[in-house]
């Protein structure tokens, strides 16, 4: 009797524990997917803060520019506080030192230039640029789960569906129309698109410049890729959902106009067939060499027809643009397209400190009392003053010791997270890993991350999208379904 009563005591004893810990594993989920549904409102911020400022309170549009930054604060706040900080380790480590160590440049960059108090905004607004949203990648690759990188993958579809009529109407209208310029009333609060070519411009859908449109883009094909690659499991969106979100992204790439956009989505789509092969799977072979394929020839063949003028737009603005890189870059617009990692050797007789940091991002080229160095005003080089060549930008704001230390560590970074993305890849036959890296890898690499605030943004963010996906086992036979 006292065995059975033993036994009855220690089975009581089991059931609280069990229930405790089933309270707790609860607890944590429940902190993990508030953190989670922060990262959700940034995203959805970095897509809609542009038509904020554009068209909702345009006169409100500078405080505006900084509206994710609270949010990004206050998941950043619960992270520590709940212990969900991302381990330091060397990539992590670096960041903080290259913080530090920029912080303590400004105020002497401040004095050597004789910049008045208010170019703190400007140096503020560059340290924001170059490492705040660096622990953001971190935490996003250590809270996502697989379903919320699903998720993030059908919010992008549905986001699709949302953009393409604006992107066609921003085509057929006018440079000087609402659609285009915003509903400012006066120029400090317009905004001024680039020309393609026969009078057209390049379209920027929700956002404010052509290039974040292109990344927009870049993330559409992502999610109609691999929704079509993974159309048996149902995981990302239904059939009716992919076929209009294909038709959406396509028609947006037709009416773009941006060689970018056109180079990003064929980087995303050469990936996603190099994902099939890596893998050894055959199934994978077939779907990731046959959808990209597919694609591509659905717009060679319909562009043309469907959508003349937009064709004639951008075959004028490509023979334009070949015209003038032929003679400029090796390779023509191949050798132009890698000029961010060559570009910087003709930065390297700048000052030692730099400048100012933050005086070769965007925020300074719409302030109007921002006065730059004459060497801004005497640069005879491709594109603008260090915008155009990636890495350069770095030792024009950080001067040459630190501007080539940070450089060094975007290197790195993207090295790291390739194998990591690769690792992810091999071991679930899962191409996602990889067509993430495919795109938040080459901004990391060669775009503009500390200049324009929404590559920054797209970046940061997918870079820990990518590592979340890289970490998160794809079940072989599992059967998923849809969840809204």
């Amino acid at each position: 009797m006292e065995t059975i009563e033993g036994w009855a005591v220690s089975a009581v004893d089991d059931a609280g524990f069990c229930q405790t810990d089933a309270l707790a594993e609860a607890r944590r989920e429940s902190r993990r997917r508030r953190l989670v549904r922060l990262v959700f409102v940034i995203y959805w911020l970095l897509i809609f803060d542009g038509a904020l400022r554009k068209w909702g309170l345009p006169q409100f549009q500078a405080p505006l520019f900084f509206i994710r930054v609270p949010f990004t604060l206050w998941l950043y706040g619960l992270a520590l506080t709940q212990g969900r900080w991302p381990r330091t380790h060397g990539l992590l480590l670096t960041a903080y030192v290259l913080a530090v160590a920029a912080a303590v440049l400004i105020p002497i960059q401040l004095v050597a230039g004789g910049y008045g108090a208010r170019y703190l905004l400007v140096a503020g607004y560059g340290w924001m640029n170059y490492f705040f949203y660096i622990p953001l990648a971190f935490i996003v690759g250590a809270q996502f789960r697989r379903q919320d990188v699903l998720r993030l993958l059908r919010h992008t579809l549905w986001l699709t569906l949302l953009a393409a009529p604006l992107v066609a109407l921003q085509f057929a209208s006018s440079p000087n129309s609402v659609f285009n310029m915003g509903s400012g009333m006066d120029a400090t609060n317009q905004f001024h698109t680039l020309g393609a070519a026969l009078g057209r411009i390049r379209p920027t859908g929700f956002f404010t410049s052509a290039l974040a449109q292109a990344l927009f883009l870049a993330t559409s094909a992502i999610a109609v890729l691999y929704g079509w690659i993974q159309f048996g499991r149902r995981e990302v969106a239904g059939r009716a959902t992919l076929v209009m979100a294909t038709a959406a992204a396509l028609s947006m790439l037709a009416f773009s106009g941006n060689r970018t956009a056109m180079f990003m989505v064929g980087i995303v789509s050469l990936t996603t067939m190099i994902t099939g092969i890596a893998t050894r799977s055959r199934r994978l072979v077939l779907r990731t060499g046959v959808w990209p394929l597919a694609l591509v020839i659905l717009l060679m063949l319909l562009w043309p027809l469907v959508f003349p003028e937009a064709y004639l737009v951008f075959l004028t603005r490509w023979n334009g643009a070949y015209a003038v890189e032929v003679h400029q870059f090796m390779f023509g617009p191949f050798g132009r397209a890698l000029y961010p990692l060559y570009a910087w050797i003709q930065y390297m007789g700048g000052p030692l400190f730099g400048y100012l940091l933050g005086l070769g991002g965007n925020a300074a080229t719409r302030l109007s009392w921002v006065h730059f160095p004459q060497a801004a005003y005497s640069w005879s080089g491709y594109g603008g003053w260090g915008t155009e060549s990636g890495w350069g930008v770095h030792l024009i704001e950080l001067g040459i010791p630190l501007g080539l230390a940070y450089s060094a560590f975007r290197v790195w970074l993207t090295g790291w997270i390739l194998t990591k993305a690769w690792r992810g890849m091999k071991r679930q036959r899962d191409p996602l890993p990889l067509m993430l890296f495919g795109f938040a890898g080459v901004l990391l690499l060669l775009e503009q991350i500390t200049v324009q605030g929404d590559v920054g943004g797209y970046a940061w963010l997918f870079l820990g999208v990518c590592l979340a996906a890289a970490k998160s086992a794809t079940p072989p036979r599992a059967s998923a379904t849809v969840t809204q």
